[in-house]
């Protein structure tokens, strides 16, 4: 056995962990998850035992560059994402509460990771696909809410690139990575930008609309599950400072992200705090459940409004009518 088979969590419970240990710990979990590999075959490969794969994944224990790189060779990770995670994986032996210097926001030294390879964002949608809860302010309708016809605009036309989505191909592992919407609380703060905007055309924007309706409508009710809300334009909030602010919280641990031209992540510090903070805020002053399907349901007609044919009163007798077009 190694000594990270032994070793106890490094922070306190109500204390933040480094922001690379948890999603690295995530993304070991949605790995070997993918990869259909249970938690003994990864404990045998690093002399580990289950528990310290357990507390690697959850963010409990730092994990050792070695043990680190002989589970990414395990599940197969290219050679060039390895080299990269390596080279930014906190000391094992640094913890937070005893680094003493703070830079701009608060940070201390590891408080703050910008992910920047080649799947940084594959790595965000495990996040996001995984966490217990997940709180996003969104200026562009989110992964897993979209129609596949605005998903398409999107990504054709790069108005996405503030959100987390990414062109196909997915990495493989990420397309095996289950999706346990049941078990998740998701809550989207959609501006209201978003529904006077008509991307991929107005047709495609009405049945995108829709879809959000139908969403809002078959909402649980009970706090689970899809919490779908439309935060006002008339209101100047902090979360306009930031791209696609999100809170995700793994087994009581607190991670705060925004998706600008890469994923950055940030526990911690006072950067983190005021995000959390701007979240709250966009959720206190959200319309309620019936304005935002309301407001949906009523841009979606608008949309369609804009779709009906043009007459066409030129060669057509007095009782001709004009094709109404493609159903």
């Amino acid at each position: 056995m190694t000594g990270d088979s032994g070793t106890p969590p490094t922070d306190e419970p109500d204390e933040p962990q480094l922001p690379m240990r948890v999603v690295l710990g995530v993304y070991l979990r949605a790995l070997r998850t993918a990869g259909d590999i249970p938690q003994k075959d990864a404990a045998y490969a690093t002399r580990a035992s289950t528990a310290a794969v357990s507390r690697w994944e959850r963010a409990e224990s730092p994990i050792s560059p070695r043990n680190l790189e002989t589970l990414l060779d395990l599940y197969h990770v290219p050679r060039k994402e390895k080299e990269y995670l390596l080279t930014h994986l906190p000391p094992p032996r640094y913890k937070r509460g005893e680094d003493t210097s703070r830079g701009a926001g608060g940070r201390a030294r590891y408080d703050v990771w910008a992910d920047v390879s080649d799947e940084a964002t594959a790595r965000y949608l495990a996040l996001v696909r995984t966490a217990d809860t997940v709180v996003e302010h969104c200026m562009v309708i989110p992964d897993g809410l979209r129609t596949r016809a605005y998903r398409d605009a999107v990504l054709g036309t790069g108005i996405g690139t503030d959100s987390q989505d990414a062109p196909d191909p997915l990495p493989s592992w990420l397309r095996r990575l289950a999706w346990e919407k049941w078990r998740q609380r998701r809550t989207v703060l959609l501006d209201e930008a978003v529904l006077a905007r008509p991307v991929g055309g107005y047709g495609a924007m009405s049945e995108q609309l829709w879809h959000l309706a139908h969403l809002i409508r078959t909402e649980p009710g009970d706090g689970s599950g899809l919490t779908l809300r439309v935060a006002p334009t008339d209101r100047v909030l902090l979360v306009h400072l930031f791209g696609h602010p999100a809170e995700l919280t793994f087994g009581g641990r607190s991670l705060t992200a925004d998706w600008g031209l890469l994923p950055l992540y940030e526990t911690g510090s006072r950067v983190a705090l005021r995000l959390r903070e701007g979240l709250r805020e966009a959720a206190e002053v959200a319309y309620s459940r019936e304005e935002s399907l309301a407001r949906i349901e009523a841009a979606a007609n608008a949309m369609e409004t804009k779709i009906l044919p043009a007459p066409v009163p030129h060669a057509l007798g007095p009782d001709d009518r004009a094709s109404p077009g493609p159903p």
